[in-house]
């Protein structure tokens, strides 16, 4: 009988003076490593003695006893450190600073990219850094300082979304006791400032300008209709607008780093100017909503809090943990930056030092939405990026596969470099537990050559392929390019040119190729794209869904394709345009019919295709199939 494999244990360390949103998060994460069961988790509490008061939230954040608590730090050889804020101190007076224990260090604040801040100091040590929101990890990777990987997990909540009723819930609002709380212990100059103001209006107001027990804090919100939270402008993230969501406020909140992730103005809350006079306008906008407005900003808050559940944050930390010592391993070898009068770690001068890579390259990109064009995959894009675990690139097509310079003697790093600028630094690290990344090009699926390169590229990669019925598609694509002023012949003419004019086609890379500009009916035969697909991509790395499904089963559709992307399910986005319309459209009936008529073949071709299960999902039958193209069903 084998012995049980011995846990590592992660080492943590407080010097608890109160409670803070630093504080909560640093509990959490200790609570995340207590529930993996390859690891345990001790801490060390420093900082003196503390009241009552004080030492039962301690104990209410860090419930451990005799097992979990330590005097000090005594890391076995194995054993993971955690650091946040300034525990580097703690590490250096433990001599722990030359030893090789893998160290995470949680950064909760914008000001450690600061040089005029003690925790700029610490950039250059080792450490896989985890961020609690993606503005976070830009900020300090643009300062070219971190020695290590960054990766941005954005903060979570305990709390779940405020449960309400339809027409009861708006009643409900309506009926709580508080008009107006002002969170203003952040900000407390712009807090009585607004306080005043309120008062001249005969607006009834509390203003919170000292930190509260957290219970009182959120029982506070719960009997409070409007939440007036007022943010430092650097807070890393700023948990008191999502706490005010979780309990059912109109939420009035200022630009700042620390909400950006998540607060979107008119959609989920009120973002107004950093001054009394626009922040009481904005109070005042909130009680004058319409209450349907009020109850669909409401629901759309607890679609936010929903999106930052712990169990999201804990699954991410415990990814990063299951992959420690290959991130820590990356750590050691980063380059130590040199800058003249500081010191390294080991204690002597910081020396650049390159090691190459002894581990396989982790391409950045996790998936793609490679087509086709006109059928949905702007709003699909759109979709995805609302996700907290997807990232989308910022352009929405980046045509890099598909560019006149684009060489198949790139490698995978030499793409992602390419690639890089078009997506948050915080977020472009390809590290367990990071953001998914993809884009959005539809001709993609159509080039002949891409599907090929796109594996070469990542031979994990993750291929979405939206299908619309192809006469609608074209007629749209034809829409486009009249538009666009690519297009001046009528629709009957350019699909009788369309053969000749791909014939005697430039380079299909070319932009103003046939290829990409008259290929109204060819990108609408999506058997053969699809059999490119599968020739380099298996089964399960494709998912081909229908745009009509997008539109009318928007929920259903979404969770599929959350779930083809291991990301959370849980998650709601609402629902937008898919298609839309083309200014001057003409029924063209004729030519439609006629179009339809020449896809006949095709309809045959895709049949087969979906009997072999790959098309679509296998439980559709042959006549959602038909309908979906437009095929007769009779």
């Amino acid at each position: 009988m084998t012995a049980p494999e011995a846990r590592r244990t992660i080492w943590f360390h407080r010097a608890f003076k109160g409670v803070t949103g630093g504080e909560i998060k640093h509990s959490h994460y200790f609570s995340h490593a207590r529930r993996l069961a390859s690891f345990s988790a001790r801490i060390t509490f420093t900082g003196g003695p503390l009241n009552e008061s004080l030492a039962g939230e301690r104990r209410r954040l860090w419930p451990v006893g005799s097992v979990d608590g330590a005097t000090d730090w005594a890391p076995a050889e194995d054993d993971v450190l955690f650091l946040a804020g300034t525990d580097w101190r703690y590490l250096t007076a433990m001599a722990l600073d030359g030893t090789d224990h893998p160290r995470i260090n949680l950064v909760q604040h914008v000001r450690h990219a600061n040089p005029d801040t003690e925790l700029w100091s610490y950039l250059p040590r080792r450490a896989v850094r985890i961020c609690v929101s993606t503005e976070v990890a830009d900020a300090i990777a643009r300062t070219g300082r971190p020695r290590g990987p960054v990766v941005a997990i954005p903060n979570a909540t305990e709390l779940p979304p405020w449960d309400w009723g339809d027409a009861a819930g708006c009643a409900a609002w309506e009926g709580r006791p508080r008009s107006v709380v002002v969170v203003g212990y952040k900000r407390p100059e712009l807090a009585a400032s607004l306080s005043e103001r309120l008062r001249r209006d005969g607006v009834e107001h509390d203003v919170l300008t000292r930190v509260m027990e957290r219970g009182s804090f959120l029982a506070r919100l719960a009997e409070t209709r409007v939440a007036v939270c007022l943010p430092d402008p650097t807070e890393g993230f700023y948990l008191p607008a999502l706490e005010a969501m979780a309990c059912g406020c109109v939420v009035v909140t200022l630009d700042a780093v620390g909400n950006r992730s998540f607060c979107r103005n008119g959609e989920n809350c009120i973002v107004a100017g950093p001054d009394a006079e626009r922040l009481a306008r904005a109070v005042g906008h909130a009680f004058w909503l319409s209450e349907g407005a009020r109850s669909n900003l409401l629901a759309r808050a607890a679609d936010a809090v929903a999106a930052h559940a712990l169990h999201v944050e804990r699954s991410r930390f415990h990814a990063v943990l299951g992959d420690v010592d290959g991130l820590w391993a990356e750590a050691r070898r980063s380059v130590v930056p040199v800058v003249a009068g500081e010191l390294s770690e080991e204690g002597g001068p910081g020396v650049a030092s390159e090691v190459p890579s002894e581990s396989p390259y982790r391409p950045r990109l996790a998936f793609m939405i490679v087509g086709a064009q006109k059928a949905g995959t702007s709003a699909l894009a759109q979709f995805l990026d609302a996700h907290p675990e997807i990232g989308m690139s910022s352009l929405k097509e980046v045509h890099l596969f598909d560019a006149p310079e684009y060489s198949r003697d790139w490698t995978p790093a030499e793409i992602d470099e390419r690639y890089r600028p078009h997506f948050a630094q915080g977020r472009f690290t390809g590290l367990p537990g990071e953001t998914v990344l993809g884009e959005a090009t539809p001709v993609y699926l159509f080039l002949p050559d891409v599907p090929a390169e796109l594996r070469r590229y990542n031979p994990r990669l993750k291929v979405i392929v939206l299908l619309r019925d192809p006469v609608e598609r074209a007629i749209s694509h034809y829409y486009m390019e009249r538009g666009r002023g690519g297009e001046r012949r009528p629709l009957w003419q350019v699909l009788l040119l369309e053969p000749f004019r791909l014939l005697v086609s430039r380079d299909p890379r070319h932009p103003d190729s046939a290829q990409r500009v008259h290929s109204y009916r060819a990108r609408g035969l999506y058997s053969g794209q699809l059999r490119r697909l599968y020739r380099v991509f298996d089964r399960d790395r494709v998912l081909v869904i229908r745009a009509e499904d997008l539109l009318g089963s928007h929920d259903a559709v979404m969770r599929q394709v959350f779930a083809f992307l291991d990301v959370s399910t849980e998650v709601r986005v609402s629902p937008a345009v898919v298609f839309e319309g083309e200014p001057g459209r003409r029924p063209h009936r004729v030519a439609s019919w006629l179009l339809r008529l020449s896809y006949v073949a095709e309809f045959v071709r895709l049949r087969r295709l979906q009997r072999r299960g790959r098309l679509y999902d296998g439980s559709r039958n042959r006549r959602a199939l038909r309908r979906s193209l437009g095929e007769p069903t009779a």
